[in-house]
């Protein structure tokens, strides 16, 4: 009798897990054609094919479901950025990797680049920032003395202001590749690297993006690329 409960536990978290993945990925898929700040809980329910009292039972508003899909993209961007730029990296050639397998990332799957570019930044609820591992190289930058002494928030201003424009550029006039290197490279002069250090670390050779992840928002945009292929 114990068995089957917990085996009944595991199943009901597990789906509950599922139906909170598809409405963060309906609302993702949402935000790729239009403004999230015009969107109404009608629009994703109309998208994820739930009635309004299955959306409730998840999220008390449309912006609580914006800010748990900024906080599970936040997680998801973080790992695979940590394994192509482990810690072994130095700090500046870290972040710089960081930043430039990021924007190409969310170059690559405009889905992901049209969300980013619409959140707030920076958010009140330092919790949901989506920016958080970059933020923390930077402070640790700043600590280390890699970077120049200046106030943690005008480095992120810097790398992160500039991260979401460059990403805003190229989907608009999606230039060739190298535009993420030249905003790297622009960020790591603004933080206080030297200009022949700052091209030479931006144009560093990346490591192989690591193949995106089985599970979680980008797990499902992995799915939609395969069934793509077939």
């Amino acid at each position: 009798m114990a068995k089957a409960l917990d085996h009944r536990v595991r199943v009901a978290a597990l789906r509950r897990e599922e139906m909170q993945l598809h409405l963060l990925f309906s609302g993702l898929t949402l935000a790729s054609t239009n403004s999230i700040y015009e969107l109404e809980v009608e629009d994703v329910v109309k998208q994820a094919e739930v009635s309004r009292g299955s959306f409730y039972n998840y999220f008390p508003s449309l912006p609580a479901l914006y800010d748990g899909l900024a906080k599970q993209l936040m997680q998801e961007f973080a790992e695979i950025t940590d394994i192509a730029a482990p810690q072994s990296l130095d700090n500046v050639t870290r972040l710089a990797s960081k930043m430039r397998i990021l924007m190409r990332l969310l170059v690559d799957f405009p889905i992901l680049g049209r969300f980013l570019t619409q959140i707030q930044w920076p958010n009140q609820n330092p919790d949901l920032d989506i920016f958080q591992n970059i933020i923390r190289d930077i402070q640790l930058g700043i600590k280390e003395g890699s970077f120049a002494n200046m106030p943690a928030s005008i480095g992120a201003n810097i790398a992160i202001g500039s991260l979401i424009g460059g990403v805003h550029t190229m989907l608009l006039k999606r230039p060739a590749k190298g535009f993420e290197d030249q905003v790297t490279n622009q960020v790591l002069i603004g933080l206080g690297i030297d200009t022949k250090s700052a091209s030479k670390i931006s144009k560093m050779p990346l490591p192989a993006r690591p193949p995106l992840p089985e599970t979680g928002i980008l797990g499902k945009l992995a799915e939609m690329g395969a069934l793509a292929k077939k």
